[in-house]
């Protein structure tokens, strides 16, 4: 008997270890992704290319009968050829179309003007605008005015430019990295596995070969949610004649990556252009983003999660919070599959391991709810 209470005490206290160095690691993970949480997020995402790369690359080696590598670079030229064509396509369309926008856009805001001064609220504004110049003219003369003035636009012009130059050098990284790792994962899979004690490689490795098959799988769901959205937006912005329905509906698809808020980010654009047209065209493109949300996420997404991965929705929705708090739009964006990753890293081991249950899965699909 008390031989039988000393062994529940050290069971307790063993699994209150176990419970607590998690919670430490859970912390010092948390505080070295604040500190290097850009640099890991890069590298996640190149993991995700070259998952994708590599998933393409066994489709196209099943058509073809190539060779792995050879399937890989294959897919990896195609990608880049239809990318290149997309932004030389996007490119013609915004040049044709760009003296009529410009119209358009200058109609809009004198009708916008109009419809201020008929409210008198124009006149107070510019009033008060006229009243603030007079009192800042009467401290400094025009030349240092003019000199301010240009000053900000430099600033304004040098932050844009500094914004686009690192956001292509992130790209370029992250592109780079995943084709290296698309073509010789073994290497790196291996290596990362050296790392872990000899008696727990053999989990990592399970850890490992689970997180890759979830995230494969939830990229090809993406992937298909991505072409129906983006393929939708172009037909339905084609036909309610609307400016740029290319560039409009390759936004929307790739906006479609992130869930639940990428569907509400990607429909500004198109109501901001339509606006331009009226009232109407805003309703009628408002109706087709809602009507392809409801599509997409109401009966294409779970038919496509029992097939792939699922996610549950209050923790994916946490983590893009977090995601966003840390990293800002990288956050978001890369918040779905980072989930799936820690979701298989805990159910396999703190459920498995510590708690003794049945671990589930994201690859098993979404579980269905005890009845009452």
């Amino acid at each position: 008997m008390v031989r039988n209470s000393r062994e529940e005490t050290r069971d307790f206290w063993r699994r209150s270890l176990i419970v607590a160095a998690t919670a430490l690691g859970v912390v010092a993970l948390l505080w070295f992704a604040w500190a290097v949480g850009h640099a890991v997020l890069l590298i996640f995402a190149a993991f995700l290319v070259a998952v994708g790369l590599d998933a393409l690359g066994r489709v196209w080696a099943k058509l073809t009968r190539m060779s792995r590598h050879a399937s890989v670079m294959s897919v990896t030229t195609l990608l880049a050829l239809v990318l290149g064509i997309s932004v030389v396509l996007g490119a013609m369309n915004i040049v044709s179309q760009a003296p009529k926008l410009r119209d358009q856009v200058a109609q809009s805001i004198d009708q916008f003007q109009a419809r201020l001064r008929h409210y008198q609220i124009a006149e107070e504004f510019v009033t008060q605008s006229m009243s603030s110049e007079t009192s800042s003219s009467s401290k400094s003369d025009s030349k240092n005015e003019s000199n301010s003035f240009g000053e900000r636009m430099t600033r304004e012009l040098s932050s844009a430019a500094s914004v686009t130059l690192t956001t292509l050098a992130d790209l370029f990284v992250v592109v780079i990295i995943g084709i290296y790792l698309a073509l010789r994962p073994k290497l790196y899979y291996d290596g990362l596995l050296r790392l872990c004690p000899p008696q727990r490689q053999a989990q990592a490795r399970l850890i490992g070969t689970e997180a890759v098959d979830a995230v494969r799988r939830w990229l090809s769901g993406r992937a298909i949610s991505m072409s129906v959205v983006g393929v939708g937006s172009v037909v339905g912005l084609w036909a309610i004649d609307i400016q740029f329905p290319l560039l409009l509906g390759l936004s929307a698809g790739l906006l479609t990556f992130i869930p639940y808020l990428g569907a509400l980010v990607s429909a500004v654009p198109a109501l901001l252009i339509a606006g331009l047209h009226g009232f109407w065209p805003m309703v009628y493109v408002g109706l087709l983003y809602l009507i392809l949300h409801i599509v997409e996420g109401y009966m294409l997404a779970p038919l496509i999660q029992r097939r792939t991965a699922s996610i549950a929705p209050a923790f994916l929705l946490s983590v893009q919070v977090i995601g966003g708090a840390i990293a800002g739009v990288l956050g978001v964006s890369l918040a779905a599959p980072i989930s799936l990753v820690i979701t298989v890293i805990i159910q396999l081991t703190y459920v498995q391991e510590v708690i003794g249950e049945e671990p589930h899965l994201p690859s098993d699909g979404p579980r269905d709810e005890p009845a009452d």
